[in-house]
């Protein structure tokens, strides 16, 4: 029978809760004063492994801190010995740069650094210490970046240069790029067989297409036999005691249709096809569903002379109706029963036993299509887009899920439910069984589910079911109490949330706002594509498979400023679940795309990673709501390596733009999307961004952390202005280098602009004022860590600061993508950035 998973396997064996992001992964690599251990494990298996055990969190991002030494913070310089200083400065012209610039008198030339590999402690620069290497901690554990040496004397604390006015400043700002690629997809939408505006764009390099199906050939007289669809194939497992024969041998007057179809045809057989069956019953009330099912012409046993032994029906698989021709033979068991579904209104309709089997013959046997989900029925028989809900999860929204239920059936949609393997024989309930939600009922404050098995037969024996106590005691007039083993019942509302599992709402296009009725999201734009070889990352490499971008007009926007839009992938299926895989589609919204001659880089934030999961499905979707602007969908698989073709199907209120893939030499980052930063009890809404790019080069920029005097000044700065709004004024920072190994550490350090100092800052206001550095909303004045994004978070009087970003080693070269977020606009300078 039944082919639905328990309500244990519904929420976790078919589904895995969503893995971060990206996976930070690290190689080892040395500081320069001491061998550094390994940086972290391999995590693929551990983190697979929490994956499939709903365990969302891992090691790959973390923060190394180290606590700070008890240091009294230095006296400034008496003037007497400033105008000393300066003297000799100017008189001793053989003195290092190094030494010009100290406080304190040095030696005229420092020690020559002992060999790498003698060293047992790290030489101290002439003020700060080196940035501690990050290594794996656990994670209630931290390291700071280095604070400096104590010195005798060390420069005042700069007085914070003040925040320009919007007239008077005239402060150069960096705009966010946007650079464009000239290509353009300029093909449009049209009408399809369903009335939805379509669109497909096939991005495949080894399509094959599957040649379409015609109708076979028959002698003049002669019936069709279909030689490569004969019972011993049909039916694998057990076929014994099972014959085929033609309508006409076991049953009088047969036909198609008796007086056209309805649920109450639907009788399941012996075939565990309860999950296609419950579908069918479904739209089995919708004519024109039916007709694209079971076009005209189909069968013409009613008609001798066209009767020829054919039955053609059409099922919607991988984006494409596609037509399926058989011959009339059925299985038959006593000479005259049909072994598979059946009309169980009369004897003579074949149309319930035919569909079946024409189903069967599309993947091979009826044994391929025992078990599965009705939302992927529903897409095998319309084309729609079936929703799946977990009632376990809508415990405390009982009443709002009976709402959305009324009204999808109320607007034509098709409804379905399935009981879970543990309540099997429960009240006479069917255990990992499909039925049908038909309909729905209130008698006074009490609310009723109608149910209806496709069996035909089998009904709930609990609380409403047929010829119970309760319809004694209802009003007059208010509804019929059922009273016939037809298969449907009613059932109330808190015993449906008890002892089913899941429900799915299948309509031809996505209800988003979850009101029970399809909205009017009419355009579909279909995407094939395919992960094969260099495009195959898996979670662990989630940006290094393939990437498809477009733009969302504001044509369709909500009064809340957002779009609504859904993503559905299915993947190709030959064999149904034999070779389904877990797949998962993710969106990203593009905050900036910079080329150049050396290549193009696009930077990238995550949308809605709460909700989506990797499942073995034929068919996932995902909703979203988003703000006009450019977006890069990104399909992937769980485990990396693994070759497929598929489907994306984009579901949008207006046409979706310049629809392009993104080829693999295109280098990604990506962050999480992050809109609001709560604060000590109040939430900031992150309304203004800005994007720049950088890279860091080698005897150019790549200045390394601190701990190396002669190239840490050289390292990218930004100039960031925040404004006087009469309180702090928050500020998020992402920096993301670029996801292709090796993967460093990255560091960065916010400084206080005093008056009349400007960027770039040199080496000697960078380390005089080391100290004075604002701490981050971690209690440090400094982020480094390993990770592909790198973030920290700051709530910053007005005035002026200059960031520093840095990695481990000087020239060290990759190239990085910075993200600042805030409430309120921020001029924004980059130097150095190369």
């Amino acid at each position: 029978m039944g082919c639905a998973s328990s309500k244990s396997s519904s929420s976790s064996g078919h589904r895995n809760r969503r893995p971060s992001t990206s996976s930070d992964k690290s190689k080892d690599w040395k500081e320069e004063k001491e061998e550094a251990k390994p940086l972290k494990e391999d995590r693929n298996n551990e983190d697979e492994k929490k994956l499939h055990n709903g365990d969302n969190t891992t090691d790959d991002d973390k923060t190394f801190e180290l606590p700070k030494p008890p240091t009294p913070r230095p006296k400034p310089p008496t003037p007497e010995r400033v105008r000393r200083l300066r003297e000799e400065r100017e008189n001793d012209d053989k003195a290092s740069e190094e030494e010009r610039a100290e406080p304190s008198p040095q030696p005229p030339t420092p020690p020559p650094p002992e060999p790498e590999k003698e060293r047992t402690s790290p030489q101290p620069p002439p003020s700060p210490k080196p940035e501690p290497v990050p290594e794996p901690k656990p994670e209630t554990e931290h390291k700071p970046e280095p604070e400096p040496e104590p010195k005798p004397e060390a420069a005042p604390a700069p007085d914070l240069a003040p925040p320009e006015d919007d007239e008077e400043d005239d402060m150069e700002e960096d705009d966010t790029p946007f650079d464009d690629d000239g290509v353009r997809d300029i093909e449009g939408y049209s009408m399809n067989a369903v009335g939805l505006l379509d669109k497909t764009v096939d991005f495949r390099t080894n399509n094959v297409e599957d040649e379409s199906e015609v109708k076979p050939v028959v002698a003049p007289g002669a019936l069709y036999t279909d030689e490569e669809f004969p019972l011993e194939i049909a039916i694998v497992q057990d076929h014994s005691g099972v014959e085929w024969k033609r309508p006409g041998e076991f049953v009088d007057n047969p036909k198609l249709f008796s007086d056209g179809a309805t649920r109450f045809d639907i009788g399941q057989g012996s075939a565990g096809t309860c999950w296609f069956l419950s579908t069918v019953a479904n739209i089995a009330g919708n004519k024109s569903m039916i007709d694209q099912v079971i076009p005209d012409s189909a069968y013409l046993i009613e008609n001798p002379a066209e009767y020829d032994g054919t039955f053609h029906a059409r099922f919607f698989r991988f984006g494409k109706w596609e037509d399926v021709y058989t011959d009339d033979f059925l299985p038959v068991i006593y000479g005259n029963v049909l072994w598979g579904a059946k009309s169980t209104t009369d004897e003579r309709e074949m149309w319930v036993a035919l569909l079946e089997k024409a189903f069967a013959r599309l993947y091979g046997s009826y044994d391929a299509v025992y078990g599965g989900q009705p939302g992927d029925a529903y897409l095998l028989l319309t084309g729609g887009i079936g929703e799946r809900i977990d009632l376990d999860s809508h415990t405390d929204k009982a009443s709002a899920l009976f709402k959305r239920i009324k009204n999808a059936l109320n607007s034509g949609c098709q409804v379905a439910c399935v009981v879970p393997d543990e309540y099997d024989n429960h009240q006479g309930l069917v255990g990992g069984h499909a039925y049908s939600l038909v309909g729905t009922a209130e008698v006074g404050r009490t609310k009723l589910m109608r149910v209806r098995n496709p069996w035909g037969h089998g009904e709930w024996k609990g609380a409403w079911s047929d010829g119970s106590s309760e319809w004694l005691s209802i009003p007059d007039n208010s509804i019929s109490a059922p009273n016939k083993d037809d298969g449907e019942f009613y059932v109330s509302l808190p015993d449906f949330m008890t002892y089913f599992s899941q429900t799915t709402i299948c309509s031809l296009t996505p209800d988003f706002d979850c009101d029970g009725t399809s909205d009017s999201l009419n355009h579909v734009l279909g995407i094939y594509g395919e992960w094969k070889q260099g495009c195959t990352g898996g979670f662990h490499k989630l940006l290094k498979n393939p990437r498809y971008c477009f733009e969302i007009s504001d044509a369709g926007m909500m009064e809340d400023g957002t779009v609504p839009f859904v993503a559905q992938i299915i993947q190709q299926s030959q064999k149904r679940k034999a070779d389904n895989i877990s797949v998962r589609c993710d969106i990203f919204k593009i905050l900036g795309d910079r080329i150049k001659p050396t290549g193009r880089c696009i930077a990238m934030e995550i949308q809605g990673q709460k909700t989506n999961v990797y499942a073995p499905e034929l068919q996932t979707s995902f909703r979203h709501k988003l703000k006009p602007g450019r977006y890069m969908l990104v399909p992937s698989t769980l485990d990396e390596g693994l070759e497929k073709a598929f489907l994306l199907r984009a579901f949008s209120s207006a046409p979706l733009l310049n629809i392009k893939e993104i080829t693999p030499d295109v280098n990604l980052v990506s962050c999480e999307n992050e809109e609001t930063l709560e604060i000590n009890g109040r939430v900031e809404k992150l309304s203004f961004d800005k994007t720049l790019f950088g890279e860091f080069i080698a005897g150019q920029n790549a200045g390394g952390q601190v701990s190396h005097r002669d190239s840490y000044h050289l390292n990218p700065q930004y100039l960031i202005n925040i404004p006087d709004k009469g309180r702090d004024v928050p500020l998020v920072v992402h920096i993301m280098q670029v996801q292709e190994e090796p993967q460093y550490p990255v560091g960065i350090r916010l400084f206080n602009l005093g008056s009349g100092a400007k960027p770039p800052l040199d080496i000697n206001y960078l380390y005089d004022h080391y100290n004075d550095s604002p701490n981050h909303l971690e209690g440090s004045q400094a982020k480094f860590m390993i990770s592909w994004d790198v973030d920290v978070r700051y709530m910053l009087p007005p005035g002026k600061y200059v960031a520093v970003v840095h990695m481990d080693e000087p020239n060290t070269q990759k190239e990085f993508s910075i993200v600042f977020k805030s409430n309120t606009q921020i001029r924004i300078k980059g130097y150095q950035t190369g």
